[in-house]
């Protein structure tokens, strides 16, 4: 049986805990990475872009969800982040309009909670269309695919310096693929990053494709944070990195068993959380634009009851909102998952009054 029985993000000032809205906007993009699977879990470019109408609907639906749930946070927990993915996000034909429908549909809650629209992006978009686009977005999350064209390479680059010059909040974790052909292009770009002051990481792959050698593992010795560097040692390198350990997606530190002086970036696979207490519903929404369904998460899709599936759907959200408008308080859920991956850093226990010792922190009395 693990030692490990609660898990919680760190506690930091420039990097808590808010409340993330996940939004799938298309499946449809314009780089076909071998590790990026065709289907709903990926990329799918034979699935048609959902219609403006459908995205407004849903995003209308997720901004209410959201003032349901920040009734009951803090005032300095009330913050939102709305990120807008893909598939490619900027290769809807509709993004400016969308992204601009996203600033007016959120003025009637300007006053109650703050957000901060993002954009997770392989940034290959014209300049005059990411100029737009920079304009109502406060957060973009570019991601470094090795396997991309050196013309599109150097878009990205070049609208990597536009968002700095403008100022914008970003990171740029860096997808280290370790196929021979691809890795030393990863290696140089984390190289670039460093020597010009860009806020890069490494990310080490999920999946099949996610083996690194031992010297793989060494020479990202120079791009890890300090707590990093202790979890990439505790790394084997002949095991698939699903099968050993997950971090938070955003690369947010996180703590083990209340010792909040003690940072990790990695969380074991093995502990088995099914059955666990687990807040993943106070802190995420995930909203799928193919399906027209809502999930608490976007990975894990459990529910209250412990089942996994939608909460809801375009046509029940009204009515699940108003249901949540009744309750005095904000439930937790029991995890029916055996492995966490999109929610690790969401506050959970083995022991339920630990659970609620926490989200004392976040959450109103």
């Amino acid at each position: 049986m693990s030692s490990i029985h609660t898990i919680e993000a760190a506690y930091h000032p420039k990097n808590k805990m808010g409340f993330l809205i996940d939004w799938l906007l298309t499946l449809k993009c314009n780089y076909d990475c071998t590790y990026c699977t065709v289907g709903p879990l990926g990329h799918d470019n034979s699935i048609a872009h959902p219609p403006i109408e459908k995205c407004m609907t849903m995003l209308r639906h997720m901004y209410e969800y959201t003032d349901t749930v920040m009734q009951y946070k803090k005032n300095s927990f009330k913050d939102a982040i709305l990120n807008v993915y893909g598939g490619e996000a900027l290769y809807h034909p509709d993004i400016e309009n969308i992204l601009i429908g996203s600033t007016r549909e959120y003025e009637k809650y300007a006053d109650r909670w703050r957000l901060r629209r993002r954009l997770t992006t392989n940034a290959t978009a014209t300049a005059k269309k990411w100029h737009t686009v920079c304009e109502h977005i406060e957060g973009i999350t570019f991601s470094y695919h090795a396997e991309g064209p050196d013309k599109l390479k150097t878009l990205f680059k070049n609208n990597i310096e536009y968002a700095v010059d403008q100022k914008i909040e970003y990171d740029i974790p860096v997808m280290m693929y370790p196929h021979v052909k691809y890795w030393q292009d990863c290696l140089d770009f984390m190289k670039y990053c460093k020597e010009n002051k860009l806020n890069a990481r490494p990310k080490l792959l999920d999946g099949p494709e996610g083996v690194y050698t031992q010297l793989q593992l060494e020479q990202l010795t120079p791009y890890v944070k300090n707590f990093d560097e202790v979890d990439i040692k505790k790394i084997d390198p002949t095991t698939k990195i699903q099968d050993q350990s997950r971090g938070c997606c955003g690369g947010r530190p996180m703590c083990m068993n209340r010792d909040v002086k003690n940072y990790v970036s990695m969380i074991p696979r093995d502990l088995g959380f099914k059955g666990w207490h687990c807040s993943a519903n106070q802190f995420f929404l995930s909203g799928n634009n193919i399906s027209g369904n809502y999930h608490t998460n976007k990975d894990c899709r459990v529910r209250l009851d412990g089942t996994t599936g939608p909460i809801a759907t375009m046509d029940t959200m009204d009515d699940y909102i108003t249901q949540m408008k009744q309750q005095t308080e904000l439930p937790t859920l029991v995890c029916g998952q055996d492995r966490c991956r999109c929610g690790t850093c969401a506050p959970k226990s083995v022991h339920k009054e630990n659970l609620d010792s926490i989200l004392k922190i976040y959450n109103q009395n």
